[in-house]
């Protein structure tokens, strides 16, 4: 009688301790502070650095405004950028698609596309970017520097 019940009192101990450990998910899906990915959907038509990116978790859109002076560093259509998207001050993130490191700032998050890119052109419209574009020459050219060729 005394076997079986230290048996059962070591077994009952053991599942105890064995379902208390348990595999802990350490990467947090609902935090924002965490890695995320993002796609660019919308640049800036008057060459000034804000876009508008759409974050693969919840489908939402950010307006980010790159604080690198080379535009050549500025995110394109379609670029998906890997990092920290949490809204402030600039941040390092990875532009993966051309293999990168890029300063982002993340100003502000949206529901819908349509209302990012209008807070977009008001911001663009505020800082006097629309006015010095229509001022400029226009010269489309790839990130590698190649020029675009004119449709006619």
């Amino acid at each position: 009688m005394k076997r079986i019940l230290t048996f059962s009192i070591v077994s009952v101990l053991a599942v105890v301790v064995l379902a208390s450990c348990s595999k802990r998910d350490h990467w947090r899906d609902d935090d924002r502070l965490q890695n995320e990915t993002a796609i660019t959907v919308y640049v800036s038509e008057v060459g000034s650095p804000y876009s508008v990116v759409r974050m693969d978790y919840d489908g939402s859109y950010g307006i980010v405004y790159s604080q690198e002076k080379d535009k050549y560093y500025w995110p394109e259509i379609n670029d998906v950028i890997y990092g920290d998207f949490s809204v402030g001050s600039g941040r390092t993130l990875y532009n993966k698609t051309a293999g990168f490191n890029i300063r982002l700032e993340v100003d502000e998050f949206f529901d819908y596309k349509n209302d990012a890119i209008n807070a977009v052109i008001r911001r663009e419209d505020q800082e006097g970017y629309a006015k010095a574009f229509n001022n400029s020459k226009i010269s489309l050219q790839r990130r590698n520097g190649t020029p675009i060729p004119s449709v006619k």
